[in-house]
């Protein structure tokens, strides 16, 4: 049995023609759709790279001379060359807005006027494109259009969207181990967490929006003068440590006594003892009888009577933390009754254990909120050592609620509000990075579970959660490797295994979240993408 292959474009018999018409439309539709798209996105990419380079020129001009108008003659004065170059014109009144070039093409240009409120302009250029392949489906021209937003870098214009970040850092005890290239993990991860705040706090932006807020954490979380509004308890409390002796007046035995010597009882008592000479003679005059003993005038003073009283001591609440309990341990409420976090030891009513002699009782460095300051960062994650147990948990909720709304009143002390959730213009992202299996928790369930259950919450508001996972078992299957991954965002989990893995790690989440702004080639300005 033979085929026989069909030309159907020699075929003449009329119902074969008709179908193969029917057939190439659409094939050569799509062919031409292609084509005239392609045009145009090269046609964009033209008019980009104008609109890019006569902004920043502009700009320039107008930072060196504060004169509005020269910076627009500037601007403009590139866009003219951006175009003649790639046979383009702009239209203007003095050409009859293009009119007496022949074969060019016009291009309109808006918005070239320099605003001297924010030292910024926003140039917009816009022509058309012929269309003929889609003209056959009614389409006979398309639009391009494209802009540029720049701003001096100096002025108060926002170049990026606000940021809000809290760095969860692991300084327990595992972290003083080394890595698998054979150096301190925790040295490891200051160098990467000072190359981080670099990335995702960067100078040359045009405003300072990017605050971010640093939760160490050990076996506990030290939430230094935050502690008792986050638990519930007072600051200092005042508890007996002992008695005293001291000497006070005897309500029952008196005799007369010279001045002198009623002066000198006065002042052996314990609470006149501060006294002088002269201010206890008077002490005598003013509060004892008198009687005249021949030629002298004698007191009736009381005799001296030992008294044993307690002695108080101030104590302080100690401000390592720990995980919240109750209906509210996996949400963002703010602190409060029915809702407080946990004291340093939740398993013990002796108040001795949740507070101490010292002001500086916790030996985890303290959290620090959210702040625009990166140089006190920096400087505070160069302090951290190693020290303890690993209470993931604890570092989770606390990096949650540093980007909760709920807790702004909580929080009145620190860098300004935080936004609300559903803040288009506010990025709120956690970074949490472990060495290891969370396994210093006080109540159930587990610590990885509470951990767990936090992120699932956190990210259901809007808070992209990466998550670190430094030198750990690369088996799948491995609990701490499992809990960072259910708690990481989409794809957001990384296991770097030694400290220049860790540092790309770290590189690569900072780099994701600034990708809006580019510095121009004057150095001066900036290019915000919108």
């Amino acid at each position: 049995m033979s085929l026989k292959l069909i030309n159907f474009s020699q075929d003449r018999r009329g119902n074969v023609a008709i179908l193969f018409a029917l057939f190439m439309l659409p094939i050569l539709g799509t062919i031409g759709a292609a084509v005239d798209f392609g045009r145009a996105h090269r046609l964009h990419t033209q008019l980009q790279i104008v609109a890019d380079a006569a902004t920043s020129a502009g700009l320039m001009e107008y930072r060196e001379t504060g004169d509005v108008n020269k910076g627009q003659q500037r601007l403009l004065s590139f866009i003219d060359q951006g175009l003649e170059k790639d046979g383009m014109v702009r239209a203007r009144e003095e050409n009859a807005n293009g009119g007496g070039a022949i074969g060019a093409r016009i291009v309109h240009v808006d918005g070239s006027v320099i605003d001297p409120l924010t030292s910024s302009v926003r140039p917009v250029l816009r022509t058309t494109i012929d269309t003929p392949f889609l003209s056959l489906l009614g389409t006979k021209e398309m639009e391009v259009q494209v802009f540029t937003k720049g701003a001096v870098a100096s002025n108060t214009l926002q170049g990026t969207k606000n940021l809000e970040l809290s760095l969860m850092l692991d300084v327990s005890g595992s972290m003083s181990q080394t890595s698998a290239s054979g150096t301190i993990k925790v040295e490891d991860m200051k160098d990467a967490a000072q190359d981080f705040l670099d990335i995702v706090m960067p100078d040359d932006l045009a405003v300072d929006n990017r605050r971010v807020g640093l939760v160490p954490f050990a076996d506990r979380v030290n939430v230094g003068s935050f502690a008792p509004a986050a638990t519930g308890y007072e600051p200092t409390i005042q508890v007996q440590s002992g008695t005293t002796t001291i000497q006070v007046p005897d309500p029952d035995v008196s005799s007369w006594l010279s001045l002198s010597n009623c002066r000198s009882r006065v002042r052996s008592f314990t609470q006149y003892a501060s006294l002088t000479s002269s201010q206890a003679e008077q002490f005598c005059r003013d509060n004892y009888s008198t009687r005249v003993n021949g030629r002298n005038t004698e007191f009736w003073t009381p005799a001296r009577l030992a008294q044993e009283v307690p002695r108080m001591v101030t104590r302080h609440l100690r401000t390592c933390i720990t995980e919240r309990q109750g209906s509210e341990r996996s949400t963002d409420v703010e602190p409060g009754p029915g809702a407080y976090v946990g004291v340093n030891n939740p398993n013990s009513t002796v108040l001795a254990d949740q507070y101490s002699s010292s002001t500086n009782n916790c030996s985890i460095p303290q959290i620090r909120p959210l702040t625009t300051d990166k140089q006190s960062l920096k400087d505070h994650v160069a302090t951290f050592g190693t020290y303890g147990g690993t209470a993931g948990h604890v570092g989770t909720a606390w990096s949650w609620y540093m980007l909760s709304p709920e807790w702004n009143r909580f929080w009145s002390s620190g860098d300004g509000d935080v936004a609300e959730y559903d803040d288009t213009n506010t990025i709120k992202a956690a970074v949490i990075m472990t060495d290891g299996e969370y396994n210093s928790n006080f109540v159930n369930p587990s610590a990885s579970q509470q951990a767990i259950d936090l992120c699932t919450q956190m990210k259901a508001k809007g808070v992209r959660v990466y998550t670190i996972g430094f030198d750990m078992s690369t088996n799948v299957n491995d609990p701490a490797r499992q809990t960072l991954v259910a708690c990481a965002s989409p794809n957001s989990y990384y296991f770097p295994y030694d400290g220049n893995a860790l540092r790309e790690a770290f590189n690569e989440i900072g780099n994701s979240l600034v990708t809006i702004v580019t510095k121009s080639s004057d150095s001066k300005t900036v290019l915000i993408q919108e």
